[in-house]
């Protein structure tokens, strides 16, 4: 019931603005033509920044770069010097020379291997992502609150609710007084229920960048930006035919974006640890009073969502692992079923994981990967553990098919 409540908050949120904004103040009455005409402004109005925000959500760069440059061209020249900073050449030009710099180095992929790609990938996924990101709600939230009110044409009979003629007098003197009040409500819901809807696309569209990133495949890497691209075009073809088809097409975004929105939130939280272990490279030595190491789970490790961030350490014969579920929540302990030495440490392409041998077929499960910052200190780890030993499964068989390994990343 929670989540399918959490599914339908968009909707509410975006119907709760319509009727927030756009209520006629005489609602005995029939509306006259320059009611309708407002509602429909508002509506289109909130239409358009929900699509913008979206958009933004899923490529930072790509839309405030855009839409400065869109704002600077639309203005006539005579006005252009009174355009809000995020509009001005400066500033968009060079946000532009960057994603062209994107382009070619994603373009790239398919000539250079990708161990090649991986150090400019891990830079780009902490440093322009996030910092677009920041960057492009600033941009978003200056230019809800750079229209102000007047935008909005939020007026004084915008408040007033059917009253008798001998209490008119009365009304009119609160009237003086409650527009600019209840005008900055309705803007200051506007701009909370746009943040929150832009930090949860962001979040799952900087997942699925956290998925391109650590794709070993590079044709694979081009149909994952393919397909993020072609939402992100979708939503413009919308937006042009009218405002409200760009909103439908934002609302079914903000839905998906939802109903994903935990497992992105871990898998955003495992890509960026990574990336930075894996620039920063691993550690200079492991402490001699170690007693536990960080680790993620992987989804065979039962009761524990996949991509938890926790500690593992041993306690006695058996090994447990500890998390908080979205970081700040209760720690959560959990015991692996089996002792210490039925586990040991796989030695892999990335990182290290804790394995547990399969009892038919001779494979071996994974449990948990430990982060990059642990690389050539797994035999000290395993001692730490009390576990069976290290194997390396790095030369064991070629890569994993391209379909096989998407699979196994979303199931996680």
């Amino acid at each position: 019931m929670m989540n399918k409540g959490l599914r339908t908050m968009p909707v509410l949120a975006v119907l709760s603005l319509f009727l927030l904004f756009a209520a006629p103040g005489q609602a005995a009455e029939k509306p006259s033509s320059s009611t309708t005409s407002r509602l429909l402004f508002n509506g289109e109005l909130i239409a358009t920044e929900i699509s913008k925000v979206t958009g933004c959500a899923i490529s930072p760069i790509l839309g405030i770069s855009v839409l400065g440059a869109y704002t600077y061209y639309t203005t006539p020249a005579s006005e252009r010097g009174r355009l809000p900073w995020h509009a001005a050449p400066q500033f968009w030009v060079p946000l532009l020379v960057i994603l062209l710099g994107i382009i070619l180095k994603d373009s790239a992929k398919v000539a250079l291997p990708k161990i090649i790609m991986t150090p400019l990938d891990a830079a780009e996924t902490l440093l322009e992502k996030n910092t677009s990101a920041v960057l492009a709600l600033i941009v978003l939230l200056t230019s809800i609150t750079g229209k102000g009110l007047d935008q909005l044409r939020l007026t004084a009979s915008s408040f007033t609710p059917s009253i008798p003629a001998s209490a008119h007098a009365a009304a009119e003197t609160a009237q003086q007084a409650g527009p600019n009040l209840a005008g900055v409500l309705e803007l200051g819901a506007l701009i909370l229920i746009l943040t929150v809807m832009y930090a949860v696309v962001w979040i799952v569209s900087q997942s699925f960048n956290i998925l391109i990133f650590l794709c070993p495949f590079s044709s694979l890497d081009l149909l994952l930006t393919l397909g993020k691209n072609s939402v992100l075009a979708l939503l413009l073809g919308a937006f042009l035919l009218h405002p409200f088809a760009g909103l439908l097409v934002a609302l079914a975004i903000v839905l998906v974006s939802f109903f994903f929105f935990a497992w992105s939130f871990r898998f955003m939280l495992f890509g960026t640890l990574i990336a930075l272990d894996l620039l920063r490279g691993p550690a200079r030595t492991l402490p001699a009073d170690a007693r536990e190491v960080r680790a993620f789970s992987c989804r065979y490790l039962k009761e524990v969502p996949a991509m938890s961030y926790g500690l593992l350490r041993r306690q006695g014969e058996t090994l447990v692992f500890t998390y908080r579920p979205w970081l700040i929540l209760r720690p959560h302990t959990v015991s692996l079923p089996e002792g210490c030495a039925a586990y040991s440490l796989s030695r892999s392409t990335l990182s290290a994981l804790l394995v547990r041998g399969q009892k038919t077929g001779g494979g071996h499960t994974a449990v948990c990967r430990l982060r990059p910052c642990y690389n050539s200190y797994e035999q000290g780890i395993a001692e730490m553990l009390g576990l069976k030993g290290v194997r390396d499964a790095r030369q064991d068989k070629p890569a994993q098919k391209e379909a096989s390994w998407l699979r196994e990343q979303i199931a996680g």
